[in-house]
């Protein structure tokens, strides 16, 4: 129930990290100069005075898979903070950047942060690759900040936080079932083969239960280009709710043309790796459904003016990557993170800037995230101590790129564990989402 961004970067395996090089690199030509309101809002945000940033670098890893949004992205925000936003008091981001695409990469990667030691904090954007021993080796050396967990390993870290619940948050769903659609009947769909989604699966539809809403799950062939079979025996005509717990294209249009082609119109909660171009492009638009993620939508009004000014920020400084194949879910995933990081860097007296003390800070900061939730408190999740929330927000899609708050501004947070029947052991064995994803969650 989350989605994975791949960027591209030069391989550490079997080639070395790609150093950015000066820590100001040249002005991108997309890159544009962002207005006195919208700096003045990130500077409120980070605690540094804008300018630019002109003393000693501090040097951060950053890991991704093997895609070009990412990497866009995290060259741009890295720019706008060295060059306007004061960098953090002063000191310029200088990013080392590293491609996984297998377990060995992930773990080479890992070693040539950790080796590095000028090297204070890793950054990370999403990996579809087996991460365990990439913590393993990071975990005593450098912390590693991240915007979203989508492994067990990366739920369990030491010496990691991530924003968002990512992978672990689904459980949200439950919340929104309950108090803003008054479901008393759910249909779950879900593609069948995988052990995480079974886990996460059955352990959305033992939460249902738990609030006393009738759960009805049937799964269909990873490979289905139809659904009706599995829409039928969901019972989704008869349901106040349906979750198809999906993420890829190819399911995401078919479950669309299904529900037309059966004249089902029950309302839709999805997650957002049913917004990535090729949907739109096959369908012609996105589905009218709502969409569960784990930041503030930068594309629906909102009611709380400070929320409002982060989005016009950020917007500000997206336009240009518009045309560069950067979703606005990949920007605000990594705009966040790396906003973030520098907030917390900020916070750190006297320029200690050391792995100890940076992972020592990560582990106190307490957000709020910027577009993102307002609150964090890593080690609070059974089971998962590098997870700092698990609440979500939900947003209508309505069509013609419009968008509509559906829960008000309000952050859903996951049942009560008192409530869940033994939830605790399955939330605590980091399984709480749906499938992995392949384009950014909003």
């Amino acid at each position: 129930m989350t989605a994975t961004l791949t960027t591209s970067l030069a391989a550490c395996g079997g080639s070395k990290a790609a150093d950015s090089g000066a820590a100001n690199p040249p002005a991108s030509p997309s890159a544009t100069a962002m207005s006195a309101e919208s700096i003045a809002t990130i500077a409120r945000y980070t605690g540094v005075n804008a300018g630019k940033a002109t003393g000693s670098p501090i040097k951060i890893g950053f890991v991704n898979a093997d895609a070009q949004e990412l990497v866009v992205a995290v060259d741009e925000v890295v720019r706008a903070v060295n060059d306007t936003l004061g960098g953090v008091r002063g000191h310029p981001l200088q990013l080392v950047k590293c491609v996984v695409t297998s377990a060995d990469q992930a773990t080479k990667c890992a070693q040539t942060f950790a080796d590095d030691p000028a090297m204070v904090a890793v950054v990370q954007g999403t990996i579809d690759a087996d991460v365990t021993a990439f913590h393993t080796i990071l975990a005593p050396k450098l912390p590693v900040l991240g915007g979203l967990p989508l492994a067990l390993a990366d739920a369990a870290a030491p010496n990691s936080y991530y924003l968002s619940s990512g992978q672990f948050g689904g459980l949200g769903a439950v919340t929104f079932a309950k108090q803003y659609s008054k479901a008393r009947r759910v249909a779950v769909l879900s593609p069948g083969g995988s052990p995480a989604n079974e886990l996460a699966v059955a352990t959305l539809e033992l939460a249902f239960k738990a609030v006393d809403i009738d759960v009805t799950v049937a799964r269909f062939p990873m490979d289905a280009t139809d659904l009706t079979q599995a829409v039928t025996a969901s019972q989704a005509a008869n349901a106040d709710l349906l979750i198809p717990a999906i993420g890829i294209p190819q399911h995401c249009v078919s479950l669309s043309n299904t529900l037309q082609k059966m004249a089902v119109y029950t309302p839709v909660l999805t997650f957002a790796g049913c917004l990535g171009a090729d949907v739109r492009k096959t369908l012609g638009d996105y589905p009218r459904w709502n969409y569960l993620g784990f930041s503030v939508s930068a594309e629906a009004s909102s009611t709380d003016d400070a929320t409002a000014w982060q989005v016009r920020a950020f917007n500000e400084w997206f336009r240009p990557l518009e045309n560069r194949s950067v979703t606005r879910n990949g920007g605000v995933q990594i705009f966040q993170t790396v906003l973030a990081l520098v907030k917390i860097l900020a916070s750190i007296p006297g320029d200690t800037f050391i792995p100890a003390v940076v992972g020592n800070a990560m582990k106190r900061f307490g957000g709020p995230v910027y577009l993102g939730v307002p609150r964090l408190s890593f080690g609070a999740v059974p089971g998962q101590p590098a997870i700092g929330s698990l609440d979500s927000r939900v947003y209508v899609y309505l069509g013609n790129d419009t968008w509509r708050d559906t829960t008000g501004g309000q952050w859903l947070s996951p049942p009560n564990p008192n409530q869940r029947q033994g939830q605790g052991q399955g939330q605590g064995q980091g399984q709480t989402g749906g499938p992995t994803q392949s384009q950014s969650t909003r």
